[in-house]
């Protein structure tokens, strides 16, 4: 690791340093949105100037950067502590302050830039200022401001030292977001042996269960007289295929210590056909759910769904193989047998049996999650297996955790409580059967009150949180601030919600409950409060909105 220079051995502390860095990544991200919002690229044809083709093509260069980030901070994520902390000696001494100014004066220049010369303006916008001179001009000023913003961050130096040590690194991301990307292309325009592959199959299961099927080859056709599905490019099997090869990329690359090789290689032909043959159940599903029993359920839940459920549970199919068989785990004596924390187990899955049957049960469901109850009793008795190790637990709480969980019913109302519309869950409650309303809300409560804020912070309080402050933990408690797993785990767990703004700053207040004390109930208590409170005015008021 390359040393900092003398100057930069200057204290600063790490707060005020994870301060700055968050509030620089937010105002990056903003500045990204108001960038993009309204830009429509133009229509280009192989006649046109360079150019105009380059500016046509801005949609895709956005995607491959995005791409290369996502695969560079995934490959340097075994160097990633070493790597921040030797940002945190560079940075202590840097003087930020005038690189921020000309960035933000950078930034202005370049929002007024692209105001004047019409670029992105979805209609050659360039082509009468100038044309090549005036895209390139405008990429200049981006580049720019996108340096300016590095150096408020870190001083030349640290950047020199991390492209020298990590240049390797960097043209692997560059590559993974390349080969990303140009087989999505290829996918697109190579799709339909794939798609006729998955039609023959998927055609072949149907006749075992109706006589009347109906198969088009030249459409894709397929189904029977009652409901028929076409086969689209994106449900030809490309997409599975491409997501659980990127999966299994950076799963082996990341455990490369504990999987053999060259035998772990095999794995990408078992998981791609894998995949491909539960892409073609998915379409023979979605054919005889619309035949037998819901055309609504088949082309709207299960469609969106079912397809996400095939993913995972091939995802998780190849973990287990490498834990599992031998053939593909380490030999014993050439790595420690890495048995997962008993302590983890019992705060993750819970969690992951939550997910799974959400997953499940929203396949099943045409909007109205009727099933919920079945999720419920799922997690519980995912509780009710890890009893043992709970009991050994310090449950202790205080009014102080009641308090904070008020504070963020009071916050979540006001930031998106009411967002949306909650009369088609009202509806779909009030057209059940008397008995199964009652048995309905009050799994719905008992659900949103006890069992899934315990879930949940046992997930990203319990054992995110600590996990992303230290390698190894054993204790229930988490009593060492990060300000890096403060802010990740608290932007996960708004992610979860969907409400992004509003779940990040709950996480962030429950966080705080577990931080005040070091206890995790403390952050249990806070949840199971603003959740109760949610409860108590969903009940009383109907608003639905607040549990769609």
């Amino acid at each position: 690791m390359v040393e900092a220079p003398a100057e930069a051995s200057v204290f600063v502390p790490e707060r005020g340093l994870a301060i700055r860095w968050c509030v620089m990544g937010a105002a990056l991200v903003a500045e990204g949105i108001a960038l993009t919002v309204g830009f429509d690229s133009p229509a280009a044809s192989a006649g046109d100037q360079w150019w105009i083709r380059l500016e046509a093509v801005a949609p895709d260069l956005m995607r491959i950067l995005a791409a290369f980030f996502g695969a560079f901070f995934l490959l340097l994520a075994p160097r990633f502590g070493d790597t921040l902390a030797d940002a945190r000696r560079y940075g202590a001494g840097h003087r930020w302050l005038p690189w921020l100014l000309l960035h933000g004066l950078g930034f202005a220049a370049l929002a007024t830039f692209i105001a004047w010369s019409g670029l992105g303006g979805g209609a050659s916008g360039i082509a009468g200022l100038g044309g090549a001179w005036t895209l390139c001009g405008g990429i200049a000023i981006a580049a720019a401001v996108g340096v300016l913003w590095l150096l408020a961050v870190a001083p030349p130096r640290y950047w020199r030292s991390l492209l020298a040590r990590e240049h390797i690194t960097l043209l692997a991301a560059f590559g993974a977001a390349t080969v990303a990307w140009l087989g999505g292309e290829i996918a697109q325009t190579f799709w339909r042996p794939l798609g006729s592959a998955t039609f023959v199959l998927a055609d072949w299961l149907l006749r075992f269960a109706y006589a009347d099927t109906v198969a088009d080859p030249s459409q894709l056709l397929l189904g029977t007289q009652r409901f028929r599905v076409q086969i689209a490019p994106q449900c030809s099997g490309y997409e599975g295929i491409a997501l659980v090869v990127t999966f299994l990329t950076i799963y082996l690359w990341l455990f490369r210590a504990r999987i053999r090789f060259p035998e772990a290689f095999l794995l990408f032909p078992i998981a791609v056909t894998a995949v491909w043959l539960v892409n073609v159940l998915r379409i023979a599903g979605l054919v005889v759910i619309g035949t037998s029993f819901s055309r609504e359920l088949s082309a709207g839940a299960f469609h969106s769904q079912a397809g996400w459920i095939g993913f995972v549970a091939v995802a998780l199919a190849m973990v287990g193989i490498t834990h599992r068989m031998r053939f593909f785990g380490a030999r014993r004596d050439e790595a420690v047998r890495h048995e997962i924390n008993p302590t983890a187990k019992a705060l993750l899955v819970p969690f992951l049996v939550l997910v799974g049957s959400l997953m499940v049960t929203a396949a099943l469901s045409n909007g109205f999650d009727r099933f919920y109850p079945l999720r419920i009793v799922a997690v519980t008795g995912a509780l009710w297996a890890f009893l043992r190790t709970y009991r050994t637990w310090d449950w202790g709480w205080s009014w102080s955790s009641v308090g904070i969980g008020g504070a963020v019913f009071a916050v979540w109302l006001a930031l998106d409580g009411m967002a949306g519309d909650g009369a088609a869950t009202g509806a779909a409650i009030a057209g059940l059967g008397g008995g199964e309303r009652a048995i309905w809300l009050g799994f719905r409560v008992a659900g949103s009150v006890l069992v899934v804020p315990l879930v949940e912070e046992m997930a990203f309080r319990g054992y995110l949180l600590r996990r992303l402050t230290a390698a190894e933990f054993e204790g229930k408690a988490a009593e060492r601030f990060s300000w890096t797993a403060f802010a990740l785990s608290s932007a996960a767990f708004g992610l979860l919600h969907g409400r992004w703004v509003a779940g990040t700053v709950a996480g962030m207040a429950f966080a705080l409950a577990q931080y005040r004390r070091g206890k995790l109930a403390d952050a249990v208590i806070a949840h199971v409060t603003a959740n109760a409170l949610i409860a108590l005015l969903v009940l009383m008021t109907g608003a639905w909105v607040l549990w769609s």
